[in-house]
């Protein structure tokens, strides 16, 4: 754990804020998040690839998912769904900076509520957090 109280592959404490599960090869966009969603607010966890986004699943909850589309392995549908088996509470957000013609498809398929296309604004990203899981302190 770092100094902001959040994880790179590993796993997090128990936390009271929004907990985020970030899941992308391209491991750069971590700081990305973890810039959008500090903590103590926020528990942001990064995986990354679906094996150990799975494995952190299996070791605390989550109350949201950003899942890239596009990975080596698992894509992002695979992982969605398992995440969903392990964890259903858990909401999932498919992301991709490719352009998807399939997106409401894939979107259902995955079991996720939503799809955030890749680069995004940080404001875009954080109303999303928050009409998801705003309720949650």
């Amino acid at each position: 754990m770092n100094d902001a109280g959040q994880t790179n592959g590993q796993e997090a404490p128990p936390a009271a804020g929004i907990r985020i599960l970030v899941v992308d090869d391209d491991t750069c966009i971590f700081d990305v998040f973890r810039e959008m969603f500090p903590a103590p607010r926020y528990m942001t966890s990064c995986a990354p690839n679906g094996n150990v986004a799975l494995e952190l699943a299996a070791k605390q909850p989550f109350d949201l998912a950003f899942v890239d589309f596009f990975m080596v392995g698992m894509n992002g549908v695979e992982v969605s769904k398992k995440l969903r088996q392990a964890q259903p509470q858990t909401k999932v957000v498919l992301m991709s900076g490719y352009l998807v013609d399939e997106r409401a498809a894939m979107i259902e398929q995955a079991g996720a509520r939503s799809f955030l296309t890749k680069p995004f604004r940080m404001d875009a990203a954080q109303a999303l957090v928050e009409r998801l899981c705003g309720g949650k302190k």
